[in-house]
């Protein structure tokens, strides 16, 4: 999979902009410069939401509205994502080959995988946004996925309203059956393919990281359901009887304190969770090793390799361990951001069209920087 062009109008600090990008491409600047930017507007062309801020967020200042629009080489796909924040509460439209669809059908039709220094940091401190990166990772292979959680998330909302009625005395306990029965049977699918990608992603994330590590010990992901109860063939049996004990508490808190909205992920080394003792360095290694994880699943699953997109990743690294990471880029799209070419393994830098991005009164600009960039 590949994108060929990307244009943005009222995006972030890019009043307008036509980019053409290549096997390789290296965005150099200095930081606040919107080097980051551009790497956003291609994971909202893949996932449809932002990973760090609302729409409203996302429109250049003092303008109503944002445009992005990215070419894909493969099949020849045109995707459009407009934003207009003065449109009611704001309006989302996405456009596949200009017909309308449904934001969620973008993970179809681009595949990415995203690293950001700022993702280390939400990854290490919040459950939450290790649940949403699986739950992105996961609706990629599988559209259904995506749209469980939402009939989860309403019946959780439904759920959790019934429960502040019953702490009010306007509703009896006994209602809560025909909640529980729905809510068990979307967040069993949940959870059963929680545990599938676990699995899948163990069969290779040890491996991964040791490249990047160099010889450290062997890493794994654990799942950790939110249930009261231990996990077997039987998900839906047992995440009903843990909602059932929950009861009490549940109607006493007004929300439900078990299910899929609680579960987390971890990276264990040796029995320990990773979050106990390990460095900013050994975390980075971590998330690095799982990016390439999940990119050979993608592979695998979709058959085309998907779209890097990497901010800053080579800069806390050391020579050997540039050239291992560029060595397992080699063959998939990859767009970069940096501060200084120098960080980037010649090998990947040798054919990349190079940019820079510099600030010209409160619009930023990108120049080419060598004679690849026409």
């Amino acid at each position: 999979m590949q994108i060929n062009s990307l244009k943005l109008q009222n995006f972030r600090s890019y009043e307008k902009l036509d980019l053409q990008l290549g096997q390789n491409t290296i965005i150099i600047g200095q930081n606040a410069q919107g080097k980051t930017n551009l790497l956003e507007a291609i994971y909202l062309c893949g996932v449809g939401k932002s990973y760090r801020a609302k729409e409203k967020d996302l429109v250049l200042w003092g303008e109503d509205f944002f445009r992005i629009e990215a070419e894909t080489k493969d099949e020849k796909q045109k995707i459009e994502f407009i934003y207009e924040k003065n449109v009611g509460k704001g309006r989302k439209t996405v456009k596949i080959n200009g017909a309308k669809r449904a934001s969620s059908a973008l993970m179809d039709t681009l595949k990415c995988i995203f690293f950001s220094p700022e993702e280390i940091d939400m990854f290490f401190n919040f459950p939450s946004h290790r649940r949403r990166h699986f739950n992105i990772f996961i609706a990629q292979q599988n559209p259904d996925y995506q749209r469980q959680l939402i009939r989860y998330g309403k019946v959780l909302e439904q759920r959790n309203s019934l429960l502040r009625l019953i702490r009010e005395g306007r509703a009896k306990e006994e209602e809560l059956e025909i909640w529980d029965g729905k809510l068990a049977e979307h967040g069993a699918e949940i959870i059963t393919k929680r545990q599938e990608i676990t699995t899948e992603l163990n069969k290779s994330l040890a491996a991964d990281y040791k490249n990047i590590a160099k010889g450290a010990d062997s890493l794994s992901l654990s799942y950790q359901p939110a249930t009261k109860e231990n996990l077997s063939d039987d998900v839906w049996a047992i995440f009903l009887k843990s909602l059932v004990s929950s009861r009490k508490m549940d109607i006493a808190s007004g929300i439900t304190n078990v299910g899929p909205h609680r579960d987390d992920f971890k990276f264990m080394f040796a029995g320990r969770s990773l979050g106990e003792f390990a460095s900013r360095g050994e975390f980075r290694s971590a998330i690095l090793a799982l990016k390439l994880s999940e990119a050979g699943i993608l592979k695998d699953k979709t058959g085309a390799a998907p779209v890097l997109l990497l901010d800053d990743v080579f800069s806390e690294l050391d020579a050997a361990r540039r050239k291992l990471l560029a060595q397992n880029f080699a063959g998939q799209q990859t767009i970069v951001t940096t501060t200084d070419l120098d960080h980037i393994d010649k090998s990947l830098a040798k054919e990349a069209l190079v940019y820079e991005v510099k600030e010209s009164k409160a619009k930023t600009i990108l120049r080419g920087k060598n004679k690849n960039t026409q």
